[in-house]
């Protein structure tokens, strides 16, 4: 919804009538146009009419979108991801894919969402290509000028983190990690920037380099000091017995991962039960062989 739209929802749900949200110095029209979107409305009215209406921005912005286009693009991504071959949602993703592609430049943002299509859906659709190694010399360059990363940063990352080399995998983990500012992050953001760290813990493990494991493991402990998300400190938790189990053998760690499973089944997750049943599976069976990493916790698994 926009904020016209979100305010007229919250106030009808409050029983408050229109007339009860007009700020003293505002004629009796004025929240009528606000309401109607006919109307800018300044932030600090804005305030004022939230305190009115008694609810937190925080709550009220989960109502209201400033940002249609990338609502749009999110609404198209999920279900695309979970119904690849609907025609209709293929083709509205599809068509925000070729108009970023066409752009001569692409904001921070237009990357985020291009290359979050191209790394999960190159394959399941003939019109996307897999991302090529000039891209990811791309996308690398863009990644390490940034002074800060911000929302849209993390999530190129998370997406993209399989397909950098070693080399530069580490040299973007020391400039993204730790999260600065992590206490005043927003929850999204936090949540690519664990789950890059998830995704690149898995990632070592296939490629049976354990020293460099532990070192993000290391890295991804100093990340959520309030454990607040506990999606994130399972998964780290159960790579974490992985590795030591690959390492020493002992059996504790794989009852450990025993239960994390039977907890993810317990709770109706299903589907990564099962992704982690093949991943230990493909690691413990067959530790001579390379293997890549055959689930990714990225833009598509939410948490």
């Amino acid at each position: 919804m926009n904020i016209g739209d979100s305010l007229r929802f919250i106030r009808t749900k409050k029983n408050i009538k229109q007339k009860e949200m007009i700020p003293d110095h505002q004629d009796s029209s004025t929240y009528s146009r606000i309401e109607n979107n006919q109307r800018v409305i300044k932030i600090d009215d804005l305030e004022a009419i939230l305190l009115k209406l008694d609810i937190e921005a925080d709550e009220f912005f989960s109502y209201a979108s400033l940002d249609k286009e990338y609502e749009k693009f999110l609404h198209y991504y999920y279900y695309c991801a979970n119904h690849p071959t609907n025609q209709t949602t293929k083709k509205h993703l599809l068509d925000i894919y070729f108009n970023i592609e066409k752009k001569r430049i692409k904001t921070i943002k237009d990357l985020s969402n291009y290359y979050a299509i191209k790394s999960y859906f190159h394959k399941f659709w003939d019109e996307v290509e897999e991302i090529s190694n000039e891209e990811i010399d791309i996308i690398y360059n863009q990644l390490s000028q940034a002074k800060y990363f911000f929302g849209f940063e993390y999530k190129l990352l998370c997406n993209t983190i399989s397909f950098f080399s070693k080399e530069q995998a580490k040299i973007l983990i020391q400039k993204a990690y730790p999260i600065e500012n992590e206490s005043i992050r927003d929850y999204t953001t936090k949540k690519f920037a664990y789950n890059t760290l998830i995704n690149l813990i898995s990632i070592t493990l296939h490629q049976k380099d354990y020293d460099l494991t532990k070192k993000y493991i290391s890295i991804a402990k100093k990340s959520d000091k309030t454990n607040t998300n506990y999606s994130f400190r399972m998964n780290l938790k159960y790579l974490e017995n992985l590795t030591n189990w690959i390492e020493t053998g002992e059996p504790k760690y794989m009852q450990q991962i025993t239960n994390f499973i039977s907890i993810l089944e317990d709770i109706g997750d299903f589907e990564h039960a099962n992704n982690v049943k093949v991943e230990v599976k493909e690691l413990t069976h067959h530790k001579d062989k390379d293997t890549k990493a055959p689930y990714a916790v990225g833009l598509i698994k939410e948490s």
